[in-house]
């Protein structure tokens, strides 16, 4: 019993000692940023490269130039590369991919090589945007309020279909990630409104893209640290491979605008 005692005693003299700890928040190594976005749009798919800065940086990020990037249509077994078109910016004229291919998408850059894959879903038919209350009457500068916008859309029945709503207020993204799922809603009408910071006469712009469920989940747990939705704050598990952040997506697009009331 008293070697039991002497024991105890010991732990609790050791988990009580306090040492200072320096964290060097400015030496962690740079990770590559990349946003790889394949749309069945001509001409709007691209691919952004980047890397991260240390702690204390608040230039904007590098952009990564010089980088191989191609994009595999894994269906057709049909390689396409990016050309750079402005600094760490590949884009390829008139490229679009197809709705229900899988894609395969490759960067290398010096040593390091990164690849994903993503799965373009069949489109979901966008009916139209309904605006379900009024703005104030401030314009030109006044107090912005919070417009509901509601997206008219009717899922697959046999498909769990996974969207992001990319919008534009005045020609301006807004940072916000919109994103739904139909899971127990399969087949229904979509009634859930979009929560978009506008005023009066604003043009808001809708593109309603159809994502797989993979990118979906990368997008909810970047949401959850945006918004601080989570207790403990991590990257989102990315589709990319071999330690890069971002995600690559390949995705549908339906565009619409509405003028605010």
């Amino acid at each position: 019993m008293k070697k039991y005692i002497v024991i105890s005693f010991i732990f609790l003299f050791l988990i009580s000692c306090e040492k200072e700890i320096d964290i060097d928040l400015n030496q962690n190594d740079p990770k590559f940023v990349i946003e790889g976005n394949l749309s069945n749009k001509a001409g709007e798919s691209k691919v952004k490269i980047g890397k991260t800065l240390n702690f204390d940086e608040t230039v904007p990020y590098p952009a990564i130039r010089g980088a191989l990037v191609t994009i595999t249509d894994n269906t057709m077994d049909q390689i396409d590369t990016l050309s750079e078109s402005t600094a760490g910016i590949y884009i390829k004229s008139g490229f679009a991919g197809i709705e229900g291919h899988t894609f395969t998408m490759m960067v290398k850059t010096g040593n390091e090589i990164f690849t994903a894959v993503s799965k373009m879903p069949y489109s979901v038919h966008f009916d139209s945007l309904v605006q379900e209350n009024l703005a104030g009457s401030s314009t030109n500068g006044g107090p912005i309020t919070f417009i509901q916008i509601t997206p008219h859309y009717t899922n697959f029945y046999n498909f769990e279909n996974y969207y992001q709503f990319v919008v534009t207020r005045n020609d301006t993204l807004i940072d916000d990630i919109f994103i739904r799922n139909d899971i127990g809603f399969n087949g229904s009408s979509s009634t859930f409104p979009l929560w978009v910071k506008a005023n009066k006469n604003d043009i808001v712009k809708i593109d309603m893209q159809c994502i797989d469920n993979v990118v979906y989940d990368y997008l909810f747990g970047l949401s959850e640290n945006i918004y601080q939705y989570s207790a403990t704050p991590a990257n989102p598990t990315s589709n990319i491979d071999n330690g890069a952040l971002g995600f690559f997506k390949a995705h549908t697009s339906q565009k619409k605008m509405i003028s605010i009331k």
